[in-house]
């Protein structure tokens, strides 16, 4: 065995200084402009919704029913089961016929029970909702409510790139 001291080497850093703040601003610049632009989108669909609902004429577009309560199920919503949503199954629906249920309020599943009827909308005379909303188109809807998701998620990234932002610079004071 050799009694030689070993030399310690520093190790390269892949980016240099300047390129550390090009990159995050890059990163901040993109990640914004995606932001805007998905917010933008999600505020332009609402509004095309709206505008939708608000010209839609009863018994022409759309139409409200009376359909018969065939079954009732509150389920939890989450894993806490603090928050329950509230389902009445029609056409002789059952537990798993998702197709055959409408979500209400809590308030009005307590106030009507099984073999009850019950008004809602619908525009095919299939399928209902207690919602007016509920007879928009379904992937037109559940993509802008996907929409909302990325909006939130594109956010939070921001915010941690800031905040890796600051954090980095005052490291780097500390030196």
């Amino acid at each position: 065995m050799s009694n030689k001291l070993v030399e310690h080497k520093e190790s390269k850093e892949i980016l240099t200084g300047n390129q550390k703040k090009i990159l995050f601003w890059i990163c901040f610049i993109i990640l914004s402009i995606a932001f805007i632009t998905v917010w933008i989108n999600i505020l332009l669909t609402s509004k095309a919704f709206n505008t939708q609902m608000e010209e839609m004429v009863l018994g022409e577009d759309y139409y409200m029913e009376d359909i018969v309560i065939t079954g009732k199920r509150a389920e939890d919503a989450s894993v806490d089961t603090i928050s329950q949503n509230y389902f009445f199954y029609y056409n002789n629906g059952k537990v798993n016929d998702y197709h055959k249920r409408m979500q209400v309020p809590g308030f009005v599943y307590s106030e009507y029970n099984v073999g009850d009827s019950i008004a809602a909308y619908t525009t095919d005379h299939v399928s209902y909702s207690y919602y007016k909303y509920g007879i928009l188109p379904d992937t037109g809807y559940t993509n802008n409510e996907l929409m909302k998701v990325a909006g939130v998620l594109l956010g939070i990234g921001i915010f941690l790139l800031a905040l890796f932002g600051v954090l980095s610079k005052k490291m780097n004071y500390k030196k």
